[in-house]
C-alpha cells in the first residue's frame, strides 16, 4: 500500500504539530463555544494522528481517528498520552467500512483530493450519514490554485483538474465544493495558503479550501 510505504519510510510525514484544518476547526469550536458540552468526533483518515491528538487535547471531546494504512494507525496508536487513552482511540479501517454511529463532528484533513471522482462521491454520502443532526463538517481538500502539486503528472481521462503523479491527486473550485456538499449550511468556506514541512526537510507551499459546514435538512443559497 502506497501509504504503508510514506509512513514506514518516514514515520511522522508532516511532524507532530496539527494540520491546518485541525487549528481551525478548534478555533472555530471555541469561538462558538461548542466545546462547552463533550463532542464526539470522527477523523477520517487520521494518519499517523496528529489532529485527533490535538483536538483532544484543546476541546472536550472524544475522538476515533480511522485510516486505511496499518502503518499509520500503528504509529497514532503509540502516540497516544496516558492521560488522553480514554478519550482518543484509533482503528485501522476505509471509511467505506464504518459502521453507523452518529458524530458531532466529522473531521477530513486533505483527504478529499486523494480520492477519485466514485470515492469521493461515497465518501460524501457516508459523511451525511454520520453527522448528528446539526453536526458539523470541517474538511480541507488541495485548490486548483496549489502551487505544490496542480498541473504536474499526468491529466486523468475525462476528469477535469485531476492528475496522476505518483499518486492521484484531484484539486477543487469553490463551485464544484459547494455542489459536491450541498447537504451542508456552508458556516465557512475559503482558500489557506501555508507552507508545509516535511520530515525529509522538504518544505512544500499549499493553497487548499478550508470548509465547515453544518448537517441540516434545508440549506440557504450560497454566494
Amino acid at each position: 500500500m502506497f501509504w504503508d510505504k510514506v509512513y514506514g519510510d518516514s514515520g511522522q510525514v508532516w511532524g507532530d504539530k496539527p494540520s491546518e484544518l485541525a487549528v481551525a476547526a478548534a478555533s472555530y469550536l471555541r469561538k462558538q463555544k461548542l466545546d462547552e458540552q463533550p463532542l464526539a468526533v470522527l477523523d477520517i483518515g487520521c494518519g499517523y494522528g496528529r489532529d485527533a491528538l490535538y483536538l483532544a487535547a484543546n476541546l472536550r471531546c472524544a475522538v476515533l481517528g480511522v485510516d486505511a494504512s496499518e502503518k499509520a494507525i500503528e504509529i497514532a496508536t503509540r502516540a497516544v498520552p496516558r492521560e488522553h487513552k480514554e478519550r482518543v482511540k484509533f482503528q485501522k479501517c476505509n471509511f467505506v467500512e464504518l459502521d453507523h454511529e452518529k458524530y458531532d463532528i466529522v473531521f477530513a484533513s486533505h483527504l478529499y483530493h486523494l480520492l477519485k471522482d466514485d470515492e469521493r462521491k461515497r465518501l460524501r454520502r457516508i459523511m451525511g450519514r454520520m453527522l448528528k443532526p446539526d453536526g458539523l463538517l470541517f474538511l480541507s481538500t488541495l485548490s486548483v490554485k496549489d502551487p505544490e502539486h496542480y498541473g504536474k503528472g499526468d491529466p486523468v481521462p475525462g476528469e477535469a483538474n485531476s492528475f496522476y503523479d505518483e499518486t492521484y491527486l484531484h484539486f477543487c473550485t469553490k463551485e464544484e465544493l459547494i455542489g459536491d456538499f450541498d447537504f451542508l449550511y456552508m458556516k465557512e468556506i475559503y482558500e489557506h495558503e501555508f507552507y508545509e514541512p516535511r520530515a525529509t526537510g522538504v518544505t512544500h507551499h499549499h493553497v487548499s479550501w478550508i470548509l465547515a459546514g453544518e448537517h441540516v435538512a434545508t440549506q440557504p443559497d450560497i454566494e
